[in-house]
């Protein structure tokens, strides 16, 4: 290798000391990066939901503002009016149906209604009454079978006009 003069000494060692110099601000800068890829991990975590400790009394308190509420709100939900709702459900008390262990029979007959209301799937029925799908449709096909029970008595076969009756507007329903 050739023998260098002092001034091209000088610019190699100036060269070199950049390059160190060039180096090290790679290797700060290369932990500074690691500290604020830590740093944001840390602290801008995806924030966790807390259970709800009180989760039966979310369920209770839904169905309670759903029947017992307002007869526009009820109405507006189940399409029938809280006196009625409450009749339907005495009538299914007295073909058999029982509360379960985790969903009384309010909730079971307004499960019902609501799916014949809205005609919705499973899905959105279980995230309006906090259920599961399986829930969901072991009541809906329990309330079905009480309702089918009770047929006779919700609907009435009609009598037909005798062709002898009074009232003139009648007689185009003879037969």
């Amino acid at each position: 290798m050739p023998r260098l003069n002092r001034k091209q000494k000088r610019r190699r060692e100036e060269q070199e000391g950049f390059m160190a110099l060039h180096a090290f601000m790679n290797a700060v800068i290369g932990v500074f990066r690691l500290y604020l890829f830590i740093m944001s991990t840390i602290l801008h975590r995806r924030p966790e939901l807390s259970p709800n400790p009180d989760f039966y009394q979310t369920q209770v308190n839904n169905i309670n503002r759903l029947v017992r509420g307002n007869d526009v709100d009820c109405h507006d939900q189940l399409r029938v009016n809280r006196h009625i709702f409450m009749r339907l459900c005495c009538l299914v008390r007295g073909v058999g149906l029982r509360d379960s262990r985790n969903v009384c029979l309010e909730e079971r007959v307004a499960i019902f209604l609501w799916v014949l209301a809205h005609h919705t799937k499973q899905r959105r029925t279980k995230f309006h009454f906090y259920r599961s799908s399986e829930t969901i449709s072991r009541h809906f096909n329990v309330v079905l079978q009480a309702v089918l029970r009770l047929h006779r008595m919700l609907l009435e076969t009609p009598e037909p006009v005798p062709a002898n009756y009074q009232d003139s507007r009648w007689n185009w329903f003879q037969v």
